[in-house]
């Protein structure tokens, strides 16, 4: 179940600016300009205690002014905080120039120091509309998106128009904290002032619409600028289409791009195909981009490998992975997570924890990876002892990870543990959220504590999400014995409209028509799942062939096998079961042979 945050720029509580000059007050966010305000007079500080690098007497403006440019041009460039203090202290010596001024500005942001970007830009006479938009990018890519959205009007009332860079900085702030409304406002201003014909700007309206939800606005817009497209245009619709799930629109629109002129595909575009290509399961298109990307040479660039290593995780082999990684001329921490939850995915825990292991830096991301992997193989001890190595470490808790705990204890399937797991969630509030709730039911149902699951279904917010969770509570039923239970809730459920058939609870239906031999009930959902594409799902195919194995229909099961798109080694382990089960043993050891062929370990714990 996705939930959607939409904050307002009004309602961000950023980190304050106590430590350095607060902009003059206002009234409101309104963009209409005002008349412009008497401008304060020229006051440097003092307090840096640096010498000046220039004490030539009477030096030429000019040459003087253009070296220190080169110099902080230099310090951005190698990071060098400290040649961009002591170029300041020599600016101190000068005569105010805002040209100077605005790359001094621009050097701290570039840096991260917005603090001292923002004295400078106050001790501006003049602030022009280079120094605002400067600022409001700067406030904007450092989690200030509210003392953004208040320069931007600052500016506006000060009398000083924007420019197109300034639209992209405002658009910048109202993406990332999913502001909506504001956002709007800045677009129809752009429009009013006709800076929607600059690509960049469109492609920011664009990103906007695309991250809040607004996917449609974005398209039509798209549409509407056929002349004005960048790649940047293709890129910020395909990553549109990518979020929500439409996997078959992004290909429609590579091929438009292959087929356009003047727009080549980049490693953005490429990237962005790729994670299509994965969450769809389209490993033939996957392996045409791959194809596409070592043809133009874009194979070893860092964002395609990842993407590379993402696509062979889920629908290739353990040697594919290997030998992507091995190639890549750099890594960085993304890598080293998508190569952990690539050996997840492939049953081989002890890999991945080596891979963990040997990681030159890890982020929260990488934790929840390995966390996430230990849940999907079992390994409910081994998840919990991370979450609290993650703790005595510092490393931050999300959401994601309190709900990998939640998952970890209903693996263990302790009662005990489960109802102080339960009791730390509601203490500290986090019960209130959706993807933690979901999986406190979940638990609930894995330690047979049926009564406190019903509990938490009914009250559940709302009747429509309340289909996300009856898979939880028929599995929960299944699970405890409760078959006839179980069948029941779904049939109540279906046939009030409220129980929607994802890939999710098909996957879990047919493996309970399985356990229960109910064949009839089965084959109906495997029609169902064809009619709606749920077979191009690893995890629905698994649970197919299992269902007709179980059901004494092993033909139809190998049937299902070599349909499936793809394997994983569920896939494999499924059929190796269908055949003992059946008492076909050299069939079974062909299959054996086989799983070894396509680079799948068959050691005793991951068969």
């Amino acid at each position: 179940m996705n939930t959607v945050f939409r904050p307002t720029i009004a309602a961000l509580s950023p980190p304050p600016l106590s430590h350095y000059p607060p902009p003059p007050p206002h009234s409101s966010l309104s963009l209409s300009p005002s008349k412009p305000k008497p401008k304060t007079p020229l006051s440097f500080s003092t307090s840096l205690n640096l010498q000046p690098l220039f004490t030539t007497p009477n030096p030429n403006p000019p040459s003087l002014f253009s070296h220190l440019l080169s110099l902080l041009r230099l310090s951005t460039r190698h990071a060098d905080a400290d040649l961009a203090r002591a170029v300041h202290a020599s600016v101190l010596k000068l005569e105010t120039d805002t040209h100077l001024g605005n790359a001094l500005v621009s050097a701290y942001i570039n840096l991260g120091l917005v603090p001292q970007a923002y004295r400078v830009f106050q001790s501006l006479p003049s602030p022009n509309v280079v120094s605002f938009t400067a600022m409001v990018s700067g406030f904007a890519k450092s989690g200030r998106e509210q003392q953004a959205a208040e320069l931007f009007c600052r500016m506006r009332r000060s009398g000083i128009e924007p420019n197109e860079y300034s639209f992209v900085a405002m658009l910048t702030a109202c993406i990332r904290v999913f502001d909506l409304e504001l956002g709007q406002q800045v677009h129809g201003l752009a429009v009013k002032m006709g800076y929607l014909d600059c690509a960049f700007v469109s492609n920011a309206v664009m990103g906007l619409y695309g991250k809040c939800g607004c996917l449609d606005y974005a398209l039509k817009l798209f549409d509407e600028t056929p002349r004005d497209r960048d790649i940047a245009s293709w890129n910020t619709v395909m990553a549109g289409l990518v979020s929500e799930g439409m996997y078959d629109e992004v290909f429609d629109l590579l091929r438009q791009l292959l087929q356009s002129e003047g727009c080549v595909a980049d490693n953005i575009t490429l990237s962005t195909v790729l994670t299509a290509c994965t969450g769809s399961n389209a490993f033939l298109k996957g392996q045409g981009v791959h194809a596409y990307t070592v043809k133009t040479g874009l194979e070893g660039d860092l964002s395609v490998g990842n993407a590379l290593i993402g696509l062979y995780g889920e629908c290739g082999s353990v040697k594919d992975v290997a030998g992507l990684f091995e190639r890549m001329p750099a890594r960085d921490v993304i890598t080293w997570t998508e190569m952990t939850t690539a050996y997840m995915g492939f049953g081989m825990v002890e890999l991945a924890v080596e891979m963990f292991d040997q990681m030159p830096e890890r982020n929260s991301y990488s934790y929840n990876a390995l966390m996430a992997g230990f849940c999907r193989n079992g390994e409910g001890l081994r998840a919990l002892d991370l979450s609290m190595k993650m703790m005595e470490e510092g490393v931050g808790l999300t959401e994601f990870t309190l709900s990998s705990v939640v998952g970890a204890c209903g693996l263990l399937m302790d009662c005990k543990s489960s109802e102080q797991i339960h009791g730390f969630v509601i203490k500290f509030g986090f019960d209130s959220n959706a993807w933690i709730g979901a999986a406190l039911l979940d638990m609930c149902t894995r330690c047979g504590r049926m009564g406190d699951a019903m509990k938490l279904f009914h009250q559940w917010p709302t009747e429509q999400e309340k289909s996300v969770i009856l898979t939880s509570v028929i599995g929960g039923y299944a699970r405890n014995g409760q078959l006839d239970e179980a069948i029941s809730i779904f049939n109540r459920y279906q046939s009030e409209g409220i129980m929607v058939m994802d890939e999710v609870a098909s996957t879990l239906l047919l493996g309970l028509c399985g356990t229960i031999g109910y064949h009839e009930l089965g084959k109906q959902i495997h029609s169902h799942a064809i009619k709606y594409g749920f077979l191009a799902d690893v995890g629905v195919g698994n649970a197919t062939i299992s269902m007709y194995t179980k059901c004494w229909n092993m033909d139809e099961g190998i049937k299902i096998f070599g349909m499936m798109r793809s394997h994983n080694i569920v896939s494999w382990n499924v059929l190796l079961a269908g055949y003992l089960l059946h008492r076909r043993g050299d069939e079974a050891l062909a299959v054996w042979s086989k799983m070894e062929k396509a680079g799948y370990k068959t050691r005793q714990d991951y068969v």
